[in-house]
């Protein structure tokens, strides 16, 4: 946890600065600052890694790669649904729907985890 916070911190510091700003020509103009979805990847899926470390040896071990590669995923689709929605739409709205999918499955599979750590009392 001590990891994600400092890039956390390093990240949410990189954002005041115009360095990261990425400008987006969707309907308009919209500023994009990079930094935000990049420590996103590079946090989220630690989170869900832990998740499966707290959980111990009642969890398999393929959800040590499993769990963080849906977190990667899914922003990794929102983040280029981002830059490539604005030329096609239909890449923006399948970007979308993909990630909601993934992350409802990755939901799922947290849910699991908690039923599997309780032996089915949570």
């Amino acid at each position: 946890s001590t990891y994600v916070s400092f890039f956390s911190a390093f990240f949410n510091f990189f954002q005041l600065t115009d360095l990261d700003d990425v400008l987006l020509e969707a309907g308009g103009s919209f500023t994009l600052d990079l930094a935000r979805p990049i420590e996103w990847v590079m946090t989220c899926p630690l989170m869900q890694l832990s998740l499966v470390i707290m959980g111990g040896a009642k969890l398999p071990e393929y959800r040590r790669l499993l769990m963080p590669a849906f977190s990667a995923t899914i922003l990794c689709l929102g983040t280029a649904g981002a830059f490539f929605g604005d030329k096609i739409f239909a890449i923006k709205v399948a970007a979308f729907l993909l990630g909601c999918a993934l992350f409802v499955v990755m939901v799922y599979f947290n849910r699991l985890q908690i039923i599997e750590y309780s032996n089915g009392q949570e």
